[in-house]
């Protein structure tokens, strides 16, 4: 299995995109009641393009399955026809 490293970057740019969100958010001037509003609204909005992103990753991942046992299924077909002939 090769490793493209994609999980590194993603893990890094959710990463730095919190950070970078937090920062903003707490460096804004607001009233506390503002600033929790802005938090809620920005966790909830992260929550939701996390969900996002494990649902497609599954959907992927279960794909890649799928091509794998039908590739597995043909090449086993293929051997089992060669032994026979």
């Amino acid at each position: 299995m090769k490793d493209s490293g994609f999980g590194s970057f993603l893990a890094g740019a959710v990463i730095g995109g919190l950070i970078g969100a937090a920062l903003g958010l707490i460096l804004a001037p607001q009233t506390g009641e503002e600033f929790r509003e802005h938090v809620n609204d920005f966790v909830e909005n992260k929550r939701a393009e996390i969900v996002d992103a494990v649902t497609e990753g599954r959907q992927a991942a279960e794909q890649a399955r799928a091509d794998m046992v039908t590739d597995f299924d043909a090449h086993a077909d293929a051997q089992a026809e060669g032994a026979t002939s």
